[in-house]
């Protein structure tokens, strides 16, 4: 079982998840605590962007629980921000525009918008369309955006793969700082586990069941090292060699 968490914000509850006959997810559970980071990794096709849908309330044929501070998450909700592989981003809006977007339609001269700027180092691009932004630039908007509505917990799915290994750096202290300073918690679907230790307090192994290929958590790897993190840290590469071996690994965690 994942770890004892006492009072989660987020309790993922014996989650399953079929497509007609074939099972995709099996009775997934785990925890995830206030202003906590959590990363989700696991090989292609084990099923971790179909859990992040069933998290964010996008995909209600499951079976299981999803709760949200001991209430049942029951379709999309304010205290969740998605934040998705690509920046998806209007492209007939504004920057500012698109940030606010969950406000309703040009809605960018709310004050948080400025603000939320300012904090993603893009301060006075509001009135910039999507087409002038770089792959990076763009990203941070969508950060923004996740991050406007103020939500508790914010779910990534692999939000840094489109971009270059530098600007990828720079995108990962950005949201360290971002969820510091807002006290937002975030679970992070990702495939590179450099990335995984670097940003999480815990990770989760999801894999495939030799049997049938159902998506099932295998591991939880807690990373305990202090923030800064040098991505050099010894202690990093030990837990990444754990994380590889997992990746082969068939038992479920029970």
């Amino acid at each position: 079982m994942s770890r004892s968490i006492s009072t989660p914000l987020l309790d993922v509850r014996g989650i399953s998840r079929h497509y007609d006959t074939r099972a995709v997810l099996h009775r997934v559970s785990f925890a995830i605590a206030r202003g906590e980071i959590v990363s989700l990794i696991g090989p292609s096709g084990c099923g971790k962007s179909t859990l992040l849908r069933v998290l964010a309330g996008l995909d209600r044929q499951f079976d299981g629980e999803v709760r949200i501070d001991g209430d049942l998450q029951r379709g999309p909700s304010a205290r969740l921000g998605v934040i998705f592989q690509e920046p998806r981003l209007l492209p007939w809006l504004d920057v500012a525009d698109n940030i606010a977007f969950s406000a309703g339609p040009r809605r960018g001269n709310d004050p948080r918008v400025a603000k939320l700027l300012e904090e993603v180092g893009l301060a006075g691009t509001g009135a910039a369309l999507p087409k002038q932004l770089s792959g990076g630039m763009a990203q941070r908007v969508a950060l923004a955006r996740g991050l406007f509505g103020q939500p508790d917990l914010l779910l990534l799915d692999e939000p840094f793969s489109a971009v270059d290994a530098m600007t990828r750096m720079r995108l990962q202290a950005l949201l360290l700082e971002l969820t510091r300073a807002h006290g937002t918690a975030a679970l992070i679907v990702t495939h590179d586990l450099d990335e995984a230790l670097y940003l999480s307090d815990r990770v989760l192994l999801l894999n495939s069941s030799a049997a049938d290929g159902t998506g099932q958590l295998l591991r939880e790897i807690e990373v305990d090292c202090a923030r800064p993190r040098d991505r050099r840290d010894a202690r990093l590469a030990a837990l990444r060699h754990e994380l590889l071996e997992g990746i082969g690994a068939t038992a479920p965690l029970v």
